[in-house]
């Protein structure tokens, strides 16, 4: 688990929260501690969803972004197939305790559900600023663009890239220039302003 704890940054004052996370449906492991496992790291794949949907509310209130382009963002940004991608690019799939009956393969699905899950436990054991914390280092949410600063034209076109990307990319035609979203940190409309690509500087 301490490979686990290194890719979240994120010590867990009980461990056993984590251990329940790397838990795929049908792990042989049926109990951690006092808590009965019957689907897995599910339940707090399910609690990690919500506290997602939940720091993307409050950066949408911090950065004053319609209440349309906040539900599109928690469509978009939790999506399966990304966080799927996001989970094996920063590593966390070999972390996970799987079913043996899928000999040795790790569905999109198991993927997704980990990284959601381990959100999730960080929240159990150290509470939200904790579980933004690794939300934003894992770079869940941190490709969300300040939209308020955008063109309408440009709305649609963003947030399909970012959905489309995992960690953050970079303008093709210039290195320099890419799309970044912290909180609490103001991204600068780049490329003269015809592109929807953010400086980074």
């Amino acid at each position: 688990m301490s490979d686990a704890e290194e890719i979240l940054g994120y010590e867990f004052k009980d461990p056993r929260w984590l251990w329940e996370a790397l838990q795929a449906a049908g792990s042989p492991v049926t109990r951690v501690g006092t808590r009965s496992l019957r689907e897995g790291n599910k339940q707090l794949a399910g609690l990690g969803d919500r506290i997602i949907s939940v720091v993307i509310f409050m950066t949408s209130v911090d950065d004053n972004i319609s209440i349309g382009n906040t539900n599109a963002q928690i469509q978009m940004c939790p999506n399966n197939e990304r966080l799927a991608r996001l989970c094996e690019t920063v590593g966390l799939t070999r972390c996970i305790v799987r079913n043996p009956s899928q000999q040795g393969m790790v569905s999109q699905r198991t993927k997704a559900d980990t990284l959601e899950a381990v959100v999730g436990a960080v929240f159990k054991d150290g509470g939200l600023d904790a579980a933004e914390e690794v939300i934003e280092r894992l770079g869940i949410i941190d490709l969300l663009v300040t939209l308020q600063t955008l063109p309408t034209s440009h709305v649609k076109s963003v947030i399909k890239m970012t959905l489309n990307s995992v960690l953050y990319p970079v303008c093709p035609r210039n290195p320099s220039v890419g799309c970044i979203r912290r909180r609490g940190r103001r991204s600068t409309y780049g490329a003269g302003g015809n592109s929807p690509w953010y400086s980074t500087d």
